[in-house]
């Protein structure tokens, strides 16, 4: 199986760099602060039957960057998949 020229792969790659950047956003918070620091805190009244008080779990940007780049590399395997 030949590789794909690098022009194919730029989803792969942007996937792959925003998980290794969130991983390591949160391993340098650990070590500076001993735990990861979670500052986005949103409520929102439609969540209430599945969050108490619709209070959704805080996270942080490292955190939104692994969760994009995993849906981003499971769109890239789709695509992927479809042109084999």
């Amino acid at each position: 199986m030949d590789a794909a020229p690098a022009s194919e792969q730029t989803l792969f790659c942007f996937a792959v760099s925003l998980i290794l950047g969130g991983a390591l956003g949160n391993v340098v918070d650990r070590l500076l602060h001993g735990h990861v620091v979670d500052f986005l805190d949103f409520h929102f009244a439609f969540l209430a039957p599945l969050f108490p008080q619709g209070h959704f779990p805080s996270f942080n940007v490292a955190d939104s960057a692994i969760t994009v780049g995993a849906v981003c590399l499971i769109l890239d395997e789709l695509r992927r998949v479809r042109r084999a």
